[in-house]
């Protein structure tokens, strides 16, 4: 999940929500902003994402969705298979004490604005670099 001198853009977002407008326009703003993007409508199929695209680095998921897993579960799971995933809980049901609770990074309170969603994003971002320049310095020396 590290790569050297990775800038934002080239991190992979996956995009779960179930209003195709909604995600439609995350996804658009996001891949504005450069980043590259992947969608998924629920949390199930947010798991076959994952599992197909190991290239995924930010997870930004709403919390009310069909099916049997929610948004606060998907990100608890995904933080249990993948903690190298950083996440970011979207909604106006759920608070940002639960989104915690769950192992997300950043909450963003619906209705939001965009540069807000995209914010939050770019601090994933900037965190995962800062996590992989950690790793880089404290490796030992290659011959």
């Amino acid at each position: 999940m590290c790569g050297m001198g990775h800038p934002a853009g080239q991190r992979t977002v996956l995009v779960v929500e179930d209003e195709l407008f909604i995600r439609m326009s995350a996804i658009g703003a996001l891949q504005d902003e450069g980043f590259l993007v992947l969608e998924a409508k629920n949390s199930a199929e947010a798991l076959d994402v994952l599992s197909r695209h190991s290239e995924t680095n930010i997870l930004m998921t709403d919390v009310r969705m069909p099916g049997l897993m929610d948004g606060l579960a998907l990100v608890a799971q995904v933080h249990i298979d993948h903690p190298e995933i950083c996440s970011i809980v979207v909604s106006g049901n759920a608070s940002a004490q639960q989104a915690r609770n769950a192992g997300a990074f950043r909450f963003v309170a619906k209705p939001y604005l965009v540069k807000t969603m995209i914010q939050a994003v770019h601090d994933c971002a900037a965190t995962l670099e800062t996590l992989c320049m950690q790793v880089k310095l404290s490796a030992p020396p290659t011959l």
